[in-house]
């Protein structure tokens, strides 16, 4: 039995179409993982050779092929190559749901030497095990889909998946190996030690919240069933909230910006301080008698148009202080050259 790497790995009997030998029995891989995380497949061949490859759907154009190398382990994008003898590993990085589907592996160089192997990869939401108390929450968007996969211990041939109770919410059920239902589907895959029940929907709408039962034998039945919770929020709504979260940010942002530009504009067009500054002055001829009163004079221009004459002689302008009656000293004078 082949060692698998990844979450589930089963083993079927399927039949291959060949377009020249008719049909053939060939062996099915299907290797399971959760979205977002990695996943290892394993590819054996009869006889080593240079060229590897790894391809998926139909492999018909170059475009198919997404990783080969013709020597040592290689890397491409979220593919790698990696081998040992006539074993061929190949490892998808970060999973998501459009990497779902067939695959093939190859080894050859020709149409007529190249060695092929059939895989099927599937790539979930949640993985089930265990008692149905290890309750599952699964969060998805309005037209969104999910994939889970529940594990049994044993196996059987009749399979369920309902909603809440499982009363009279049967969303589908079968005794065949897989069914699909409008937007519900169901399938059932086993090895000699495990059972495995797949279930989907897709076109999600808000209505699909709730708790879901997967299961074997039917609901009414003793028999285990493992048990998920959908969240469904509605992917418009969501990005209308983002939207408007990112917008207040931004105008809070604009707001802050244009109040700091208006405050340092303020701040520059404030005018400059006034500095007062007092003259000393003489004490006042009324507080002090007996010092004399000074009186003050202004000077104006005068030009020699408005004087009627013409002189360069300074002229001596005389002021009479004010004092008191009484004071015997006699009267100052003060002599004030007007500069022209």
């Amino acid at each position: 039995m082949k060692v698998c790497h990844t979450l589930i790995c089963f083993f079927l009997l399927f039949s291959l179409q060949d377009g020249n030998t008719g049909l053939v029995s060939a062996q099915h891989t299907v290797y399971s993982g959760i979205e977002g995380e990695n996943v290892r497949v394993q590819c054996s061949f009869p006889s080593d050779r240079n060229r590897k490859f790894f391809c998926k759907e139909t492999c018909e154009q170059k475009k198919d092929i997404l990783i080969e190398t013709y020597g040592a382990p290689a890397q491409s994008g979220r593919y790698r190559i990696d081998y040992k003898q006539k074993d061929l590993f190949v490892t998808i990085t970060q999973l998501t749901k459009s990497d779902s589907g067939g695959y093939w592996c190859g080894v050859g160089s020709s149409l007529s030497t190249v060695s092929y192997e059939y895989i099927e990869i599937i790539v979930v939401d949640a993985k089930l095990v265990g008692d149905p108390s290890a309750e599952k929450t699964i969060n998805a968007r309005t037209r969104g889909s999910i994939v889970v996969v529940c594990s049994f211990t044993r196996s059987v041939t009749e399979i369920f998946f309902c909603k809440e109770e499982c009363e009279r919410d049967i969303l589908v059920g079968t005794i065949y190996n897989i069914l699909k239902k409008g937007r519900y589907s169901i399938r059932y895959l086993e090895t000699s030690i495990k059972g495995f029940v797949i279930v989907s929907i897709e076109q999600l709408t808000q209505s699909d919240s709730g708790w879901y039962r997967c299961g074997l034998d039917r609901p009414d039945s003793n028999d285990l069933y493992q048990r998920f919770r959908l969240i469904v929020t509605d992917g418009l709504i969501l990005y209308v909230s983002l939207t408007l979260v990112v917008l207040v940010i931004v105008s809070s942002l604009s707001v802050l910006v244009f109040c700091r530009k208006r405050i340092c504009k303020a701040k520059s067009e404030e005018p400059e301080p006034r500095v007062e500054t007092q003259n000393a002055s003489a004490p006042d001829a009324e507080d002090d008698p007996s010092q004399p009163a000074y009186s003050e004079i202004q000077f104006v221009n005068v030009g020699s148009s408005q004087s009627g004459f013409h002189s360069d002689t300074e002229r001596v302008i005389y002021s009479v202080p004010r004092v008191e009656a009484s004071s015997v000293e006699p009267p100052l004078y003060s002599t004030v050259n007007n500069p022209q």
